[in-house]
């Protein structure tokens, strides 16, 4: 049997958004990971270069190690290159995630989404979203360095410019004026919204990043065992792979509050708000 199609077009309050994005979510956060496994050996580099933590506090604790030569060994080359390809194995998963709900969004039936069409629309905005990002990154770290109000606003705005660039055909800085429209009369519910998402994946992230703590903390209590670089490498790469898996879901998430305020504000889906006004007038109407 066909699954019925979860239409994102649609002007919703804060908690149909809500259970909607749980629903797609629960739908769609398989498929999407499936088509990701192919990141999965550019978390496997990004682990391979981490500098191992667990043989630094090791040595530490043993006083084999000054505090100098920690800071050394911690930040290194391998640590920026780590960070560096991790970023954009971050954006990937980002505008897979985002390019998925795209053509979800087109497509008549509510079968999961290819993911060689999926990958195929990344290849063509991969560039031009990198160089977005870049330009988003650095207006909200200039906007938190000089207060961190600005940082907010910044993030808020213009967070939604890679789904206009993906959905809408925007240029670079026409995305980012389009996501500004999209929140303008929105800003706190979006952020509201953005924060209550970050924690629920923080929190279930942390079922992955546990193992990684405890060898730290048992590192630092001298269990020879844990400062290998084996088992460092095996438990930051779980780490990895954990959070940055669920890590497409606060994009599902977001997604379907773009397409509620893309609703809103152009009226694309008028049979779902003539559906809408019919409800409202039974419930007018009815006895309570």
């Amino acid at each position: 049997m066909e699954p019925e199609k979860i239409k994102l077009y649609g002007s919703r309050d804060f908690g149909a958004n809500f259970d909607l994005s749980i629903k797609f979510i629960k739908r769609h956060l398989v498929p999407v990971s499936k088509g990701l496994a192919y990141l999965i050996p550019s978390l496997l580099i990004v682990a391979f270069f981490m500098p191992n933590s667990f043989k630094m506090y090791y040595d530490i604790g043993f006083r084999a190690s000054s505090s100098v030569t920690f800071m050394d060994d911690m930040f290194g080359p391998g640590l920026f290159i780590a960070y560096m390809l991790l970023i954009l194995v971050m954006l990937a998963m980002a505008l897979y995630t985002i390019c998925y709900m795209a053509l979800y969004a087109k497509q008549e039936n509510g079968e999961a989404t290819s993911s060689s069409a999926v990958w195929k629309k990344v290849s063509k905005a991969a560039l031009p979203v990198l160089g977005a990002s870049i330009l988003f990154g650095i207006m909200v770290a200039v906007g938190s360095l000089l207060c961190l109000v600005p940082g907010v606003l910044a993030a808020v705005y213009f967070g939604f410019y890679m789904y206009v660039y993906v959905n809408e055909d925007l240029g670079v800085i026409g995305s980012f004026r389009r996501s500004y429209a999209l929140v303008r009369r929105n800003f706190w519910v979006t952020l509201g919204y953005s924060l209550v998402f970050s924690l629920l994946i923080s929190m279930a992230g942390c079922v992955f990043v546990v193992p990684y703590y405890a060898g730290l903390i048992a590192s630092m209590l001298q269990v020879e065992f844990f400062s290998n670089g084996i088992v460092f490498f095996i438990l930051i790469f779980i780490s990895f792979v954990g959070y940055n898996f669920l890590y497409p879901a606060f994009y599902m998430a977001m997604g379907v509050m773009y397409y509620s305020h893309r609703n809103k504000l152009d009226g694309l889906d008028m049979e779902t708000e003539i559906d809408n006004i019919g409800k409202y007038d039974n419930n007018r109407n009815a006895p309570y």
